[in-house]
């Protein structure tokens, strides 16, 4: 389990579609310190006031499930509205299958 695709869109937010057993996409927003996380399940979450270096943790970690669990529990978050995920699952295995 991994970071299967990273990209760093046009405002600087680093995006990662995630090859996990729960977690599918990832944004991180290094000025506003905040992390998106969405689910397999499609609920999706802002935590806040991220440290640069417990997210590099979860980047570059073999189990970003793992790390999430450990550290990124401890933040503050809101709960964002849900989205139909199929696209992202779509994505994620064409990533997989093409590597």
């Amino acid at each position: 389990m991994s970071v299967i695709k990273r990209t760093i869109n046009s405002l600087g937010i680093i995006e990662c579609v995630i090859d996990s057993t729960n977690i599918l996409k990832s944004e991180y927003d290094k000025s506003s310190k905040t992390l998106k996380i969405t689910f397999k399940s499609g609920k999706r979450y802002l935590y806040k006031q991220i440290l640069d270096r417990d997210y590099v943790r979860f980047e570059v970690s073999e189990s970003q499930g793992s790390v999430f669990n450990k550290t990124m529990r401890k933040y503050e978050y809101v709960e964002l509205v849900s989205l139909d995920v199929l696209n992202l699952e779509t994505l994620k295995d064409f990533i997989t299958e093409n590597k």
